[in-house]
Order: structure tokens, then C-alpha cells, then sequence
């Protein structure tokens, strides 16, 4: 992770929640701990460090996770412009026998009448790029199916995929042994997580419940303020987003 100074330490964050609470550095231990907790508790939703990689396709066409591997956000093959054309995330595609070499085998029936199903639905490629069909979203060209099967630790692909290698970009977990970093953004929102798990049980046992339910709305306060400085909305993206949720059909 960068030392860039837009990001911080998870342990400058605890040095200064020691300061402001007056505690002993006897406790840095026990708030090391909750303040990694608080750390997965902001950084799953936004600032986990993205990873993006190019990993081989298995020869019964599933992709086999990263080690680190926590959540997807992107899966795709490149074009010659360097740019990720996403799949489609198709919930029907099975996860039964997915790590058996005959996979494909065990999971297709022939049987089924399934033309009504035709690519025409597809956006149409006129050789140079990807134009719309009448009633189809103007959006994204998919070029295949996937589905995540994390128990297992793969990614299931349909049948019609023909590449050799899978673009993922996926949310990674942080290294062992490495130093923790967070935008400072996030600052006083672990710091409010932090007077909230810290001070619970004493709140609880001297009956002040009040206390502890206003330091839990604090913090979920302050990382809601955290989130929105971290992620701006930006007018572009409004207008890309509405681009591309535009369907080309006929008035009535």
C-alpha cells in the first residue's frame, strides 16, 4: 500500500484514540484488536484496496479465486483498447460438480428446448463496435456468462466461452504482517468506533444504555460522512449511468 499522505496508519488511529480517551498503553492491545474490526467494518465497503489480475481458465471453464480474493467488482475480457468487456452475471449457471474435470458433462441436458434463447438479444457487433438492438439496454456488450462460487473458490463460466484467460478485478483482504492503512477520511469514524466498542461494557454494567446507543449512532454517523467524502458523486458519472440505462424503442 502506498504511503501516500492522502492515507494514514491503523495504528496512528489508536495512538490517537489512546490520547483522547486518557487510556494506558496497556490497553493498545485489546484496542489494536477492535480497531481492526472497525477497519473491516469501513474498509469491505470502501476502501479495501481493488486488485486487478489475469488468471488462466481451468480446462472444465472455471477460473480459480485468488488466495486473497474477498468480493468481485469486475469480470471481463480485454479489448484491443485495453478496456474490460464485462460478462454476464447469470445467477442460473449451476455450481454442482464445479470442481470435477468433467463439469460440463454433469451439468448440460440437451434434452431441454432452449432456441428460443437466440443471441439476437445480444448487442450487435457491426465489426467495428457494439450498436444497439430496439428493446435492448444501450449499456454494456457481454460476451459470456459467469457465476462466483466462493465455498469453492472459482468461477463458474457458461458454456459459449471461448477465451484462454479471465480479467478479474476484486476487493483484496490485507496481507499478514504488513502495516494497515485507511484514507484519512476515515479517521474519526474509527475513532468513534472505537469510543463505542471500547466504552460498551462499562456503559452496560453501570446501566447507561443511552451512552452506548449514542456512541453506536455516532459512529455510523461519522462513516456514513466518511463514505460520501471518500466516494463523491460526480456529475459525469450521473450522466454515464443514465447513458447507459437508455433503451432505444419505439414510442407509443
Amino acid at each position: 500500500m502506498s504511503t501516500h499522505t492522502t492515507y494514514i496508519t491503523l495504528d496512528s488511529v489508536i495512538t490517537d484514540y489512546l490520547n483522547e480517551s486518557e487510556g494506558s498503553i496497556h490497553k493498545y492491545f485489546k484496542v489494536w484488536h477492535l480497531a481492526f474490526r472497525g477497519f473491516e467494518q469501513l474498509g469491505i465497503d470502501a476502501f479495501y484496496r481493488v486488485q486487478s489480475v489475469k488468471l488462466p481458465v481451468n480446462a472444465n471453464l472455471t477460473v480459480t479465486l485468488p488466495a486473497d480474493y474477498l468480493n468481485w467488482s469486475k469480470v471481463g475480457v480485454l479489448n484491443d483498447r485495453g478496456e474490460i468487456i464485462p460478462l454476464y452475471y447469470n445467477d442460473k449457471l449451476t455450481t454442482y460438480a464445479d470442481l470435477l474435470p468433467d463439469r460440463l458433462e454433469k451439468t448440460q441436458d440437451d434434452t431441454l428446448d432452449t432456441s428460443s434463447d437466440a443471441t439476437t438479444w445480444y448487442n450487435y457487433w457491426n465489426g467495428g463496435a457494439f450498436t444497439n438492438i430496439y428493446g435492448v439496454p444501450s449499456g454494456e456488450p457481454f460476451v459470456g456468462g459467469f457465476k462466483v462460487d466462493t465455498e469453492n473458490g472459482v468461477i463458474v463460466l457458461d458454456e459459449r466461452f471461448r477465451y484462454e484467460y479471465l480479467m478479474l478485478e476484486y476487493v483484496s483482504s490485507p496481507m499478514e504482517g504488513k502495516e494497515y492503512y485507511l484514507p484519512v477520511q476515515f479517521r474519526e469514524a474509527l475513532m468513534a468506533w472505537l469510543w463505542w466498542k471500547d466504552k460498551k461494557v462499562i456503559s452496560v454494567k453501570r446501566g447507561q444504555v443511552g451512552v452506548s446507543r449514542d456512541l453506536k449512532s455516532d459512529f455510523y454517523n461519522e462513516r456514513k460522512n466518511a463514505i460520501a467524502r471518500w466516494k463523491p458523486i460526480r456529475k459525469q458519472e450521473i450522466y454515464q449511468a443514465s447513458q447507459e440505462q437508455t433503451r432505444l424503442a419505439i414510442k407509443t
